[in-house]
């Protein structure tokens, strides 16, 4: 083989690969910074409360685990189930707006696909709009490997679960409570319903 073909092999599997690397990305750049959504307003930061058992999954849980197939690694835990906490206190997932989205936090590749979905839910568009693509999607929280983040916070912080009140990590932790073992996805109604600008005229 000549030293030019050898060359044009190289570079055919080179590109080979960047483009298989490209596909199982699925997104290339942020879908906030589409040219349709910079254009729309962009949703105040907002959480609403779970104040009942309310059977079903919402349309919008459906539409974001079938975004999060279609561009991530990982798979659907599921979403609808009344859980009950106290007195007039229940979980989102009572009211079919939460997804549990299973990576591990053990394997290299899961926390690295966990890192992308967050980095990019959680950073500035264009605009300088913090939290730009959870707002437009109508996120409201998210948990994860011990962190949490939710509507109106700038950054993740310590998850109450896994921390005792001085600070220190709890010994013995359950990987499931401490979302080791899942990303914990909260929608508020609008996201649920699928009325916030993205699932209106974003880029899916």
């Amino acid at each position: 083989m000549s030293r030019l073909a050898s060359s044009l092999l190289c570079l055919l599997v080179v590109l080979g690969v960047s483009s298989l690397t490209a596909t199982a990305a699925g997104l290339h750049g942020n879908p906030a910074n589409d040219a349709k959504l910079l254009g729309k307003p962009i949703e105040a930061p907002r959480n609403d409360e779970a104040t009942r058992c309310k059977g079903g999954e919402r349309r919008g849980t459906t539409a974001l685990a079938s975004w999060l197939g279609s561009h991530f690694r990982g798979e659907s835990w599921g979403s609808s189930r009344c859980e009950k906490w106290g007195p007039g206190s229940f979980s989102i997932h009572a009211e079919g707006r939460a997804l549990d989205w299973h990576l591990d936090a053990r394997r290299g590749a899961d926390r690295r696909s966990a890192a992308r979905l967050i980095d990019l839910l959680l950073s500035r568009d264009r605009e300088g709009e913090e939290s730009a693509l959870a707002r437009r999607m109508g996120i409201q929280g998210l948990i994860w490997n011990c962190r949490q983040w939710f509507s109106g916070m700038t950054e993740l912080d310590r998850y109450s679960y896994c921390y005792r009140d001085n600070g220190k990590r709890r010994p013995h932790l359950n990987r499931t409570e401490a979302h080791m073992d899942h990303i914990h996805i909260e929608l508020n109604w609008p996201g649920a319903r699928m009325r916030t600008s993205f699932w209106r005229w974003g880029r899916r």
